[in-house]
């Protein structure tokens, strides 16, 4: 559905429900892709017990026959009006199965750089259900925006950028680089230093940086947290291998998205 654009730098992936929060996420998604020069794909699963009352096979084959359809022009009404709205072309797909499963399959096969979900106001529970986004962060190995319902960007561009850590990682220098460049403001480096840890110097490949560094502690992502907000930063940036040896919060990456109301980009 829509017109295709076939080229890009990255692939952006955003898990829908036609929901609100689907549309807000969707052009987000959008907004990123016109700065990093990504393509936009939608995948749309819904589960075959939503669908389907009947134990007879063929009475339930003809209803998912009769629902697709349904869905399809749906989706394709969805679709299409923010993509004119927005100038920018999306493509889409449409499963039936286990949510879970069918959302792991696709990802193995599109392989996207970054997969786009929703949270509903401070919650980090997504608009496709309970755990969906639980485990899409633990049981996928790709980089996820997360966006709230309120999170509804104009543009990526010249953003205030902060990222969690005290340097940023090589392997996430392409993302950041590109969105670091429309920016005019400098990158932020949030971190959390125990007792025992030396100080190490800030590195960065990118322009000026400024660096906020917090005691190790149980209210430091709190206060972390809290620092992200006053700072007006607009996208925070976190890497999954950064946060593992923090002792004190297990699954740091996922807490610190549950306690910021900006959009987060969880990564590898």
């Amino acid at each position: 559905m829509s017109t295709k654009k076939d080229s890009g730098k990255y692939k952006l992936l955003v898990l829908i429900d036609l929901s609100q929060a689907s549309e807000i996420a969707l052009i987000n998604a959008i907004q990123l892709a016109k700065v990093i020069d990504g393509r936009v794909e939608v995948l749309y699963v819904k589960a075959p017990a939503d669908v389907v009352k009947h134990e007879n096979a063929l009475s339930a084959m003809r209803t998912i026959h009769q629902d697709s359809r349904s869905t399809k022009a749906q989706l394709q009404e969805f679709i299409e009006g923010i993509s004119a709205k927005e100038e920018y072309p999306i493509t889409s797909r449409i499963a039936y199965g286990n949510i879970k499963s069918s959302i792991k399959e696709h990802l193995s096969d599109s392989q996207p750089d970054i997969v786009v979900l929703g949270k509903r106001k401070s919650k980090l529970t997504n608009f496709l259900g309970k755990g969906i986004t639980e485990f899409v962060l633990s049981e996928c190995n790709v980089n996820v925006l997360i966006v709230g319902e309120d999170h509804k960007l104009h543009s990526f561009k010249d953003l205030s950028l902060g990222i969690y850590g005290n340097k940023v990682e090589e392997s996430n220098l392409g993302v950041i680089n590109d969105l670091n460049k429309q920016t005019t403001k400098p990158l932020k480096l949030f971190s959390v230093r125990g007792p025992q840890d030396e100080a190490i110097e800030e590195e960065s490949s990118t322009k000026e940086t400024v660096s906020y560094v917090f005691s190790e502690g149980a209210n430091a992502l709190d206060g972390l947290a809290s620092y992200v907000l006053k700072t007006n930063t607009q996208l925070f940036c976190i890497t999954k291998k950064q946060t593992k040896g923090l002792s004190f919060q297990p699954d740091s990456a996922r807490q610190i998205a549950k306690k910021l109301d900006i959009p987060v980009l969880i990564m590898q």
